[in-house]
Formats: structure tokens, C-alpha cells, sequence
């Protein structure tokens, strides 16, 4: 049901996804095994990303080397992973969003992606496990479900978001599931593989919030280990005075449980960790991220104490919407109210005369807009993909990048084909004002302008972008309906194959799994087994107590086998007191093994009814697919029957259909 869950988050196309020239990088870099002629071939299929680099070698410390002219040659001053890092960085994190999302603190999302990829490398380089490269992509990757569920459904995620009842993932997890039936981790993991990343990246990037480190545990040994570890540590890189108090307090046990893990000594565990902070800023400032202050690791528990003082005096004030999920995603009150602020329009003006540009900045100031200035078209055009301004009136004639070249630039983005351009030019004939306008200008103005032509002109500009408003709205507003239609059409689907007593996949959901594990067998030859179980002697629980104590104890039997059963076991209720498991890719052997782990946890957890205690204990059976079966429902059968035989042979044990088909057939 997940996937097909994510199958319709898919086809809406709302979900975030790298460019092509990302994909590319993505999946060329997994490993340390690529070479600088491919991924300096990727790289230079994107202008854009291919300017950022060589003005990056550039600016590098270089004496009186020659300037930089190719991305070989920047690779090669700069290093093949400090090129690679920043191809990946440039290419998976936007410079601008739909930021659609209210409640979603967007510059925080990327700030703790960074954080996470950063540490992650450096703790697999300096831990020697896994792959450097990996853990870069892993850390940029992990948080990308909560980003997805925020686009696809920007209303009800901020809901979620607000909610002061959820406090940490695990009940996050829970809304996100009862709301848009699949959770942030689920999405994360299957985006990864429709990526076509590993499936131990998938599984890592979802169970890595749920990964807790032993007190007995001497070392990190696995992707997902590595990357709470990672974490944790990005988690503090962006700790400030206003995280909350409960977020510090686990943030300190969780680092000194880590450092204990780590193998290191104290001195060389904060090391490592600063060491990562601070390389961590570094990156901040090449791709255009938020990046606060360094945190010093030595003096974490003295800033957590801190947090504690500012809890204390903060007792008695007015609270704060503040973040509140796991991810740290939501935004402050005033955050929402500025982020809804639309009073007036967002300009960026550029031209190289500074007079005129001051000339103009005043009258679109004096007229209520918002303005930013810049002198050049390379500095307008960053300015442009950072902060994506509703309007832009440029100067035509301009050393560098002009206002013709900054038009087509901007008009090659899918934001920038929404910015209204407004050319300001000296000259006037009709071959040039039709070049202007086929490069995708919106209405140009002559210089020198009449001031009250140039607002009436921005005024016809606003009708535009306020038409492009309403429409935008209105998609909002029927794609908000789609995807409310579509929460509600898996709701109902989910009902139509969910027993209601016990919240489990019913009858129906069973047959059609098992159906498809056993097409899944057929195709590729890899075993396939049901483990079968009855509760023991439930009729005389129901004829003895009544049909509630019978519900209860049905409803206590389903938790413990829920609770019991791993991922890739899939436990259904088939109807009266009977259950099933389907165990895909499972041998016998394997299956008896479940099974027995399953009768001893029945067996030793109680169920209470009535503020009573209850013991309860099932008789199970399991079949595997052998060539004599014919069809899955011959399996099932086999299952049943080996249930039956445990029944008669003493009840509370585990029988298998192949090891005692002989005795099956005498007590039939």
C-alpha cells in the first residue's frame, strides 16, 4: 500500500526532484570509483553550474597562476571531491522553492541537509566506515520525505507542523500516516529508489530517526548507524538559544552516547566534531546556505544549561508557535506573518550608472515597493535565482551581462518565466524594440523616463503578476482538491482492506499480497512461505466471558504480532481468530524461525481485560512453496493444515508442512 501511496504522490509532480544534470552527478558519484572526465562532461552540460565552479577555482588561492577557464582545469585546482560536493550541492539543493508550505522552515531544511551531509563524510572518513561519497549524498538526501509531503500537501503538512501535541518524529510519523496514509520516512526511502540509488541507502535514509545506539555498543558498523551519527551532529550545528530545552536535553545524551560509540577519546571525538562544523560553514558560504554561528562541541552541555536558564525565565511568557517536529521544520509566528506579507512588490533594478539607478530606486520606493538595487547583470542575476523578485527593471546597455542577456538568462528557469521584465533603453527604433521583446522582455521604457510613465508602467506590470497570482491560486486550490480527494480515496481504500477490530490488512488484502508474492516467486525463483496461527482455545474465552473479552483479547493478540513482526513480514487477520503472516523471499527454515519468535512473544506478553491480566497463546503453522504446490491457495492450505496438527499435537507450538506432511495425511 506504501507504494502505491507513493505512486500517486509521484504523478501529482510536486515532489522535489534533482535536475538532470543532478541525476546525472547523483548517480555517477555514489561510489569514489568516478573519474574527472565524466563528471567534468556532466557538469558542463549546465552553464550555470559550470560559471558557479570556475568562479569558485577562480577565487581560490592561486598566486600568480593563470585564470581558470575549464571545468577540467577547475577540477584539478580545486580537487575532484571538492568539485564533485559542489556540483551535488548546486544541483540537488534549490536556490529557490515554491516554499509553499507556510509552516516549513525551507533555509533550516537545507542548513540541516548541509550539516548532515558534511558530517556524514567526515565521520566516514575519519571512522573508516563506509564511503565518504556516500554519506555526502546520504546526509544531503535524508530529510527529502518531509520536503516532499510539504509540497505535495502544503496545508495539511502545516497543520501537522503546528500541532503543539506532536513532539517528536515518532508522533510525527504517526500524523503524517493517519493523514496522508505513508510518512515522511516512507517517502524519503522510496524517492531514493526511484532515483535509482541502492536499497541500503533507501532503508538507511528511513530508519536512520528511529536508530538508537546501545549502551553496550562499542562501534558504528552500518549506513544507518552512520548517519544518525551524522545527525546528531547537525542537529547541534544548528542548535541556537532558541531550540527548546527538551531538543537540547536529548542532543546532549545523544552526543555523549555517540562519542562513546565512536571509539575516540573525548578530545578527539569534539575534535572531529568541530571539525565538521567548521567545515560545514565553509560549505555554507560556496553554495549560498544559511549557516549559523560555529557551534563549539566542547561546550555543549554549558549551552544546554543555558537553554535550561532561558526555559526557566521564559516560564511565565506568551508561548511561540516553534518548531515542533523531529526535523526541525516549522517556522516562528512572526516567520508566517512576514512570509504572508504581500503589500507591495519585490523589484530588483540593475544598472550600471549610479545615478540613474539611485534615481530610480527612489521613485519605486516612493511608491511603496520593495527594492533591491545591483550594478551589474551577473550580480542581478544571482540576486534574481536567490530571492526570485516579482519584478525586474533593467538597463539594456551594460558592461558584462546586459538586460537582453539577463532576459533570456532568467527566461531558461521555470521561476524566472514568472518575473515581469521591464527594459529601461536609450533607443527607440522598431528593429530593436522587437529583438527586446522576442528575447522575452514584458514592456520597456526609454531612457530618460518620465517618472510617472515608469510607475503607470509598473502598475500595468502588477495587474500582470496579480492576474499571475489568482491563477496560481486557483491551481493551488484545485490541486489542494485533487489531493484531498486523493487522501480520502486511500482512506477508503485502506477501511476497504483493513479488519476495523484489530487495524490490521484483512482477508481481502491478505489474498492480494499473497497473490503478488507468489507471482513475485514464479518470476524470479526465490522462495515464498505463509506462517499460519490460531489463538488457542478462544471459543471458551467467548463463551466463558463474553464477546468483549473476546475483541480484547483479539485486539491484544494483533498488537503483540504487529509489534513482533519485521518489515518485510506482512501479518493480516483472516478472518474469527485466525492470522496470517506472508513471508516474501523466505525459506522454510526462515519462516519456522519467525514463527517461533512470534509464539514466544504471544506467549510472554500479557493482554489485559478489565484491569485484569490474561495469558494467551496461538498454535502456528508454516508452509513454504515447494514444486508440488500448485498455487498460493495450495500454500495457504498447507498452512492451515500444519495449524490443525499443531492444535491436536498439544496447542502453543510451531509445526512446518514439509517436515510433517506424513503425519498430516494419518490424523486427516
Amino acid at each position: 500500500m506504501i507504494n502505491q501511496t507513493f505512486e500517486e504522490l509521484r504523478m501529482t509532480g510536486k515532489l522535489p526532484s534533482p535536475s538532470g544534470v543532478g541525476m546525472q552527478i547523483l548517480r555517477l558519484t555514489q561510489g569514489d570509483d568516478y573519474s574527472t572526465e565524466e563528471i567534468g562532461q556532466a557538469i558542463s552540460a549546465d552553464s550555470a553550474l559550470t560559471g558557479r565552479l570556475l568562479k569558485l577555482a577562480n577565487s581560490a588561492e592561486s598566486g600568480s597562476l593563470e585564470p581558470i577557464t575549464t571545468v577540467a582545469e577547475a577540477t584539478v585546482r580545486l580537487g575532484i571531491r571538492t568539485v564533485r560536493n559542489v556540483a551535488l550541492g548546486l544541483s540537488l539543493v534549490p536556490s529557490n522553492g515554491s516554499n509553499s508550505c507556510a509552516a516549513f522552515d525551507y533555509e533550516r531544511y537545507w542548513s540541516l541537509s548541509l550539516a548532515r551531509a558534511v558530517a556524514g563524510q567526515h565521520l566516514s572518513s575519519v571512522m573508516m566506515r563506509g564511503v565518504p561519497a556516500e554519506m555526502y549524498i546520504l546526509g544531503l538526501l535524508s530529510g527529502v520525505g518531509a520536503l516532499a509531503l510539504a509540497s505535495a500537501h502544503p496545508e495539511h503538512y502545516a497543520e501537522i507542523l503546528m500541532d503543539p501535541n506532536l513532539l517528536g518524529p515518532e508522533e510525527v510519523c504517526r500524523a503524517e500516516s493517519s493523514r496522508f496514509e505513508i510518512n515522511h520516512r516512507d517517502v524519503a526511502g522510496c524517492m531514493l529508489l526511484d532515483w535509482g540509488l541502492p536499497e541500503e541507502f533507501a532503508r538507511a535514509v528511513h530508519d536512520y530517526e528511529a536508530c538508537e545506539f546501545r549502551s553496550s555498543q562499542k562501534a558504528i558498523h552500518t549506513l544507518t548507524e552512520l548517519l544518525r551519527a551524522a545527525d546528531v551532529i547537525a542537529r547541534l550545528c544548528v542548535a541556537n538559544v532558541d531550540t527548546p530545552l527538551q531538543e537540547w536535553d536529548q542532543l546532549s545524551r545523544d552526543l555523549a552516547q555517540l562519542e562513546i560509540v565512536s571509539g575516540f577519546g573525548s578530545e578527539h571525538f569534539r575534535r572531529t566534531c568541530n571539525n565538521a562544523a567548521e567545515e560545514w560553514r565553509e560549505w555554507g558560504e560556496i553554495l549560498g546556505i544559511q549557516t549559523t554561528r560555529q557551534m563549539d562541541f566542547e561546550l555543549v552541555e554549558e549551552l544546554a544549561e543555558k537553554a535550561r536558564e532561558k526555559a526557566r525565565a521564559d516560564e511565565g511568557a506568551v508561548p511561540r508557535i516553534v518548531r515542533l517536529d523531529n526535523s526541525g521544520l516549522g517556522q516562528t509566528a512572526s516567520g508566517l506573518s512576514q512570509a504572508l506579507n504581500e503589500s507591495s512588490l519585490r523589484i530588483l533594478t540593475v544598472d550600471d550608472d549610479p545615478v540613474a539607478l539611485k534615481v530610480l530606486e527612489n521613485h519605486l520606493v516612493k511608491a511603496g515597493h520593495s527594492v533591491t538595487t545591483t550594478t551589474n547583470g551577473d550580480e542581478a542575476l544571482r540576486h534574481a535565482l536567490k530571492e526570485c523578485p516579482q519584478l525586474v527593471v533593467a538597463d539594456w546597455k551594460m558592461p558584462g551581462l546586459d538586460g537582453i542577456e539577463l532576459c533570456r538568462a532568467l527566461r531558461k528557469i521555470s521561476s524566472g518565466q514568472k518575473i515581469y521584465f521591464l527594459l529601461l533603453t536609450g533607443t527607440n527604433d522598431d528593429e530593436s524594440v522587437i529583438n527586446a521583446f522576442n528575447a522575452g522582455i514584458d514592456d520597456y521604457i526609454t531612457k530618460p523616463f518620465n517618472p510617472r510613465i515608469l510607475i503607470a508602467r509598473i502598475h500595468a506590470g502588477r495587474r500582470i503578476i496579480t492576474l499571475q497570482k489568482e491563477l496560481e491560486r486557483e491551481k493551488r486550490k484545485q490541486q489542494k482538491q485533487m489531493m484531498d480527494l486523493q487522501v480520502v480515496t486511500r482512506k477508503l481504500r485502506s477501511a476497504a482492506l483493513a479488519d476495523p477490530l484489530t487495524e490490521l490488512p484483512n482477508r481481502r488484502y491478505a489474498m492480494k499480497r499473497l497473490a503478488q508474492a507468489w507471482e513475485s516467486s514464479s518470476r524470479t525463483s526465490r522462495p515464498v512461505s505463509v506462517v499460519m496461527m490460531d489463538i488457542d482455545h478462544f471459543k471458551s474465552v467467548n463463551d466463558t466471558f463474553g464477546h468483549d473479552a473476546g475483541d480484547a483479547v483479539l485486539k491484544g493478540a494483533a498488537s503483540i504480532l504487529r509489534s513482533s513482526c519485521r518489515e518485510d513480514e506482512d501479518v493480516c487477520r483472516i478472518g474469527g481468530e485466525e492470522f496470517v503472516v506472508i513471508c516474501a523471499n523466505t525459506t522454510a527454515a526462515q519462516a519456522k524461525m519467525a514463527a517461533d519468535r512470534l509464539r514466544r512473544d504471544v506467549e510472554n506478553a500479557p493482554i489485559f481485560w478489565q484491569g485484569h491480566e490474561h495469558s494467551v497463546t496461538m498454535s502456528f503453522g508454516v508452509a513454504s512453496r515447494t514444486p508440488e504446490t500448485q498455487d498460493y491457495e495450495g500454500l495457504l492450505k498447507a498452512a492451515d493444515e500444519a495449524v490443525y496438527f499443531a492444535k491436536s499435537s498439544g496447542r502453543n507450538r510451531v509445526e512446518v508442512a514439509e517436515i510433517n506432511q506424513d503425519e498430516f495425511k494419518k490424523s486427516a
